[in-house]
């Protein structure tokens, strides 16, 4: 009875498996030509969606910018102490160069953005638009060479005039989402994706004067210099600078560099004004001090055992007068040596300054460790700094100021 019962069981298992199966295969070998319920638009992640409406929205903001330079006739500057050998380093030609960068529109007058390092030198520079034959020629109006910016004017129709807009890079998030677009090597309209690696002060991969760089694993390579890094709104957050090279290559290893949107907006009035901003206008525009710094390391260790000065940190020289650091009490020196460098020239060293060894409790061993943190001050923020006089370690707050 027990054996009927299981085999009954068995045989009803088999019965209901073979009418689900009778009415599935059906279904499917109805005509042989029907395919999966499957809609591809729908089958897009939330995150392919977005990168997609961002490059078919503002892909055609980005430019393929061309250079070219005549030959030109060089005369090479000697060293110091060096031009007893003039007559052995006349004058050359340089041949003509040619090359390519990126840079993407800012509004309908024409005007486009891009580093300045991609049009440095050039007699002719051609912008092309995506998905346009036609290629335009352009001119630098502005630039900021300290900060390696540049804006050019093109005059082209503005039906294909599609501006980018401009977004906060002060509002980044170390993780979120960017978005790379430009020519890498010569390849017209390369769109590469990953996230904000990093906010950093700048790590030398461009000019000191620059105070933070954007770093990102979105894909940078040689050609996407002066194009856009973008965020998930399809507004510019940086400008796509440099790349570390580890190996000397010239192509991305994982990480990349952007200029912050911020600092160009910063000077577009100046830009778009015609001006030519130089480092010393640069350096005033922004919040200072008022002292001029020699770092620790310039002095033999002779003196600086002598004098209690730190092995890291900016001695100050001189102090302006009515400067912020003059209304903090910090002090300049008042006494001098003078050494002698390999080259033959002789420099004064103040022994007795003030050393500003940290900021913000930062550690400083350079100008460019305390501008990174000064340039990044809110208007009328102080500045806390652990300053060393005469061995002894003190804290004393400032509030920078522009100095004119």
């Amino acid at each position: 009875m027990s054996v009927r019962k299981s085999l009954i069981g068995v045989l009803g298992v088999a019965i209901l498996a073979a009418i689900a199966f009778s009415l599935y295969v059906p279904a499917a070998r109805a005509t042989g030509t029907e395919k999966l319920a499957f809609d591809p638009p729908a089958a897009y992640l939330e995150n392919e969606r977005n990168t997609i409406a961002i490059v078919e929205a503002y892909g055609d903001g980005v430019v393929y910018v061309s250079v070219a330079s005549a030959p030109k006739v060089v005369t090479p500057e000697l060293p110091p102490g060096f031009e007893q050998f003039a007559p052995f380093f006349g004058p050359y030609l340089e041949p003509p160069k040619k090359g390519t960068g990126s840079g993407f529109v800012i509004d309908k007058e024409g005007y486009i953005l891009t580093n300045y390092h991609v049009v440095e030198g050039a007699d002719e520079i051609t912008v092309k638009f995506h998905n346009s034959p036609d290629t335009y020629k352009a001119k630098v109006v502005g630039s900021v060479p300290p900060l390696d910016l540049a804006l050019l004017k093109v005059d082209a129709p503005k039906s294909i005039l599609r501006p980018i807009p401009l977004g906060d890079s002060d509002s980044i998030r170390v993780g979120q989402k960017a978005i790379a677009i430009g020519n890498p090597f010569g390849l017209e309209f390369s769109v590469t994706e990953g996230i904000v690696s990093a906010i950093r002060n700048n790590p030398g991969a461009e000019s000191s004067l620059i105070p933070q760089l954007i770093q990102t694993d979105a894909a940078i390579n040689p050609g996407n210099s002066g194009g856009p890094l973008l965020n998930s709104r399809g507004e510019v957050i940086g400008i796509n600078a440099a790349i570390i090279n580890p190996n000397g290559i010239p192509q991305f290893a994982g990480i990349g560099f952007a200029i912050p949107i911020n600092l160009a907006k910063q000077y577009l009035p100046d830009m778009k004004a015609g001006k030519k901003i130089t480092e010393e206008d640069v350096i005033k525009n922004n919040p200072r001090l008022g002292v001029t710094v020699l770092p620790a390391q310039y002095f033999p260790d002779k003196v600086r055992e002598r004098y209690k000065i730190p092995d890291h940190g900016l001695v100050i020289q001189e102090v302006e007068k009515g400067s912020p650091a003059e209304k903090a009490g910090l002090k300049g020196a008042q006494n001098f040596i003078y050494l002698q460098t390999p080259d033959g020239n002789v420099i004064e060293l103040g022994v007795d300054g003030d050393v500003i060894v940290e900021a913000d409790g930062k550690p400083i061993y350079n100008i460019n460790d305390l501008r990174s943190i000064l340039f990044n001050l809110k208007p009328g923020q102080a500045v806390e700094l652990k300053i060393v006089r005469h061995g002894k370690e003190r804290t004393v707050k400032v509030v920078p100021q522009v100095l004119h």
